[in-house]
């Protein structure tokens, strides 16, 4: 296993540069790092949080998946974001859904999702994540492009990514709308009895 970098980060300065390939000593870098960052969210969301290591690998080694990275002065890298503008990149959406929401986009190749967002956690206090939306927001600006994403409850009530997300972009773009495009529920039918075994 690969270095997993400093026991915290702070008051450094952080580049964040857009790169359409990294090498395999990145890559696998970079699933341990996700590994890391994501592993506490299955106790948080129904659906799996982690992606299977080749969903993984489309995301980082696919030349037409932008990646966002944020490293330190010294290089080390506390931060990861992907982009892209051909969905079939993206293999647990649906293209043809997005196509059928925003259709004039779709044609032009300006609907830009993000598949992966993550710092690690001993950066966390930094502001890797504000760049790297900032860079990508820049980006699709240039497109005249919307930006699509998913992501648990948790992350929109608790960590507040969606609000933090608007945030930047409103910034960068000078207005922006949040549509909740679609939901898919979790449902459990329960014996009358199951609440004795159940946290809530």
């Amino acid at each position: 296993m690969l270095p997993m970098g400093p026991t915290r980060v702070t008051g450094t300065t952080l580049v964040v540069s857009a790169e359409s390939t990294v090498d395999a000593s990145t890559a696998e870098l970079l699933w341990d790092l996700y590994c890391l960052s994501f592993g506490s969210l299955g106790e948080h969301a129904a659906a799996r949080q982690l992606l299977s290591r080749p969903d993984f690998d489309l995301e980082v080694l696919d030349r037409r998946v932008t990646k966002y990275l944020a490293r330190t002065e010294q290089g080390q890298i506390v931060g990861l974001c992907t982009l892209s503008n051909d969905l079939t990149t993206v293999p647990w959406i649906s293209p043809c859904f997005y196509q059928a929401h925003y259709p004039r986009h779709f044609a032009r190749h300006a609907v830009f999702y993000c598949g992966l967002a993550m710092v690690v956690p001993e950066a966390r206090a930094t502001s890797a994540f504000l760049q790297m939306v900032s860079a990508f927001a820049r980006d699709i600006a240039a497109a005249d492009g919307i930006l699509a994403a998913d992501m648990c409850r948790h992350n929109i009530d608790v960590v507040e990514v969606a609000k933090t997300v608007t945030s930047v972009l409103r910034r960068v773009w000078g207005s922006v709308s949040l549509v909740e495009l679609d939901v898919q529920t979790y449902l459990a039918w329960e014996p009358q009895h199951a609440h004795r075994g159940r946290l809530t």
